[in-house]
Order: C-alpha cells, then sequence, then structure tokens
C-alpha cells in the first residue's frame, strides 16, 4: 500500500472498547500513484481517488498491543480503481 498511495490520510468513523479489545472502523483514502498488489494481481498506477473502508481488531493483554486483525474492503477499493466491474 505504502509503494501504491500517496497523500494516505485515515478518517476514523468509530472506535468500540472492550474488555481486551479494541475496535477501529475508519476509511483510508489517498491516490493512487504506484503499482498495487492484489489479490487480481498488480495493478498499474491510474491516478485516482482511493477509498478503503477498514476494520482493525486490536487484542491488548497487559496493556501493550498482542495481536492485530485488519478487514478491509478490497472489492469496493477494486471497483473504484475501474479493476472490477460489478454486474
Amino acid at each position: 500500500m505504502h509503494r501504491a498511495l500517496d497523500d494516505v490520510h485515515p478518517e476514523p468513523l468509530r472506535r468500540i472498547d472492550a474488555e481486551g479489545t479494541i475496535v477501529i472502523v475508519f476509511r483510508m483514502h489517498g491516490r493512487h500513484t504506484g503499482p498495487l498488489a492484489t489479490p487480481l494481481g498488480e495493478i498499474a498506477p491510474t491516478g485516482r481517488p482511493v477509498e478503503i473502508r477498514t476494520i482493525d481488531v486490536l487484542t491488548v493483554t497487559e496493556g501493550r498491543i498482542s495481536e492485530v486483525w485488519v478487514v478491509a474492503d478490497e472489492l469496493s477499493m477494486l471497483t473504484g480503481l475501474g479493476a472490477v466491474t460489478l454486474a
């Protein structure tokens, strides 16, 4: 992602705190300016703006983050870049 996107900035949407777990929901915005590795293969730079909806689940053990799960909506991002067309 770092070599594929410029002007990256997060837009926090929601934070949920539970015992031993923090969930953060956000959108990541940027511009597609470099090669992007995806499950469909590498996508050449398009110059298009990109939005990636993401949920991070952080496990906290003894006051420190001990595990991170990241779930990103790659399909919407790929559709926005024109790499996928939904029928």
